[in-house]
């Protein structure tokens, strides 16, 4: 679980300049710190990078309850799971596993990567986000637009925002 931090400036207590310091961005990362044994003075080695755009976070948890208020067969699921198995569903960045059942043949199991603001490059969420709109439009609204279902994922996230 990665830690999350903001940059801000600080006067440093060893000598009292002001500094740019990566201080915890929420309570939530603080405790994570305290788990971890994180104290005061302690030297420690990270890889940093920027989260994506929180935008698509929302988008994609808007794009889930879309799904599931207006689709048969994601009613009844929460925002990630809807999203989840239309990854599925689509073959949209999918890890895929193959098992040799003997006697049998194999067996094919799709696994949907993480959507995660680590785990996913710019470029591949907007690859993601085409690809599944696509198939949306393809297999269940082919009077809509790609355009038009990420202007209804934002009002969905919108409304639960309010």
């Amino acid at each position: 679980m990665p830690i999350y931090f903001v940059v801000r400036e600080v006067i440093d207590p060893a000598s009292g300049k002001r500094i740019g310091a990566l201080v915890p961005a929420s309570d939530a990362d603080k405790s994570l710190m305290r788990e971890r044994g994180f104290r005061k003075s302690t030297k420690v080695r990270a890889a940093l990078t920027q989260p994506r755009n929180e935008r698509f976070n929302r988008l994609v948890h808007g794009l889930g309850n879309v799904l599931a208020s207006n689709l048969d067969r994601f009613t009844g699921k929460q925002a990630h799971a809807a999203v989840k198995a239309l990854q599925t569903e689509a073959l949209v960045y999918c890890d895929v596993e193959v098992f040799d059942l003997p006697g049998l043949g194999q067996l094919t199991r799709h696994i949907p990567q993480s959507l995660s603001f680590d785990s996913m490059g710019e470029d591949a969420f907007q690859d993601f986000w085409a690809k599944c709109c696509a198939y949306l439009v393809a297999t269940d609204w082919p009077t809509l637009t790609a355009e038009r279902l990420t202007e209804m994922a934002e009002f969905e996230s919108f409304k639960e925002a309010v």
